[in-house]
């Protein structure tokens, strides 16, 4: 049998399929540099906290990796401003089916928690726009403002400005009681309207010392700070004037920061038993000093019994000073 001889009929076969197999060669590579590629830019993934601005939630809000036409797409309505939502892992896949994404569950424990953006005007701003309006009204002195009932705090949408009116202000002075209504972000754009009602708390400073001091440490003046206190609160046995503290000595330990009762402090003794004291004595204009011995502990002003040193008389004494004692004759 004769061989067919494809060189003489197909002389250029083997050159087509080299070039045949070449290209399929380049297409596979470009399609394995595509596919990954687009798998990326479809990769769908669910996000962890999401925070609102507008009134409606969107797809994007609860998945990145989407086309800008997707991530548009309005879902419902956005929580309150200053509340949160949380969508768990079923109604996310209900949404994943129903917009045709390629996103499941990784388990039932998936959760994203949209919280909607606001602007929050403080308890201390509220506070201190009616401590304002309470002064306007002929209030002085120190005082607390202590809110009853109505807004501890105003919430408003993101775009509004963290502003506020009092639009109306009634003060009672004999029960030191408001009532007041209050608009947000102000009197033209009404968003926000509460009443509100509380009480002021007359203020009053109260000497306290810097630091825990302990019997036999006198009290100076750089010792002291003052701390507000409401006038309710002031026990009658509290030192209110630092005159009273100075120079005075801890019975105890007295701590920093705390109210001083008069019981917790006393003269200090700058005269200590069986030292030798300075006896001074004064008639006219006449002075002279001896030494003698003190025979009990004494604070500024105490009397107590000295002896002389040159007499070995008994004789009594006040306190004048650190070792110095006045007495009425040698």
């Amino acid at each position: 049998m004769r061989k067919l001889n494809l060189r003489k009929y197909y002389p250029q076969s083997r050159f087509k399929l080299r070039e045949t197999l070449t290209v399929l060669w380049v297409l596979i590579m470009a399609a394995a540099i595509i596919i990954p590629t687009t798998a990326s830019a479809l990769a769908v993934s669910l996000r962890q906290n999401a925070m609102v601005e507008g009134n409606a939630i969107t797809l994007g809000d609860l998945f990145s990796g989407l086309s800008e036409h997707k991530a548009s797409k309005v879902l419902g309505p956005a929580p309150r401003p200053g509340q949160e939502m949380v969508l768990n892992a079923r109604t996310l896949l209900r949404v994943a089916i129903a917009m045709d994404l390629p996103w499941r569950p990784a388990s039932a424990a998936d959760q994203i928690i949209l919280n909607r953006a606001a602007t929050v005007i403080t308890p201390d701003a509220i506070r201190s726009s009616l401590r304002e309006e309470i002064s306007a009204q002929g209030i002085n002195g120190s005082f607390e403002v202590a809110i009853a009932s109505g807004a501890n705090e105003i919430i408003l949408p993101f775009s509004e400005s963290a502003t506020m009116d009092i639009e109306s202000f009634k003060f009672d002075g004999a029960q030191n009681r408001f009532d007041a209504v209050i608009v947000a972000p102000s009197k033209e754009n009404q968003i926000v309207r509460e009443r509100v009602t509380g009480v002021i708390h007359r203020m009053v400073d109260v000497p306290v010392l810097r630091s825990t001091m302990k019997n036999g440490n006198v009290i100076r003046a750089g010792d002291i700070d003052f701390i507000p206190m409401r006038a309710t609160s002031v026990k009658h046995d509290m030192v209110l004037e630092t005159e009273e503290l100075i120079n005075m000595t801890p019975r105890r330990i007295l701590v920093a920061g705390e109210p001083v009762k008069t019981m917790e402090i006393e003269p200090p003794q700058i005269v200590a038993r069986g030292e030798l004291v300075t006896m001074i004595y004064q008639n006219g204009p006449l002075s002279l000093t001896a030494q003698g011995k003190a025979l009990q502990n004494g604070a500024k002003g105490d009397m107590i019994r000295v002896a002389n040193s040159s007499s070995s008389r008994t004789i009594e004494a006040k306190v004048t000073d650190f070792g110095e004692v006045i007495v009425l004759d040698f």
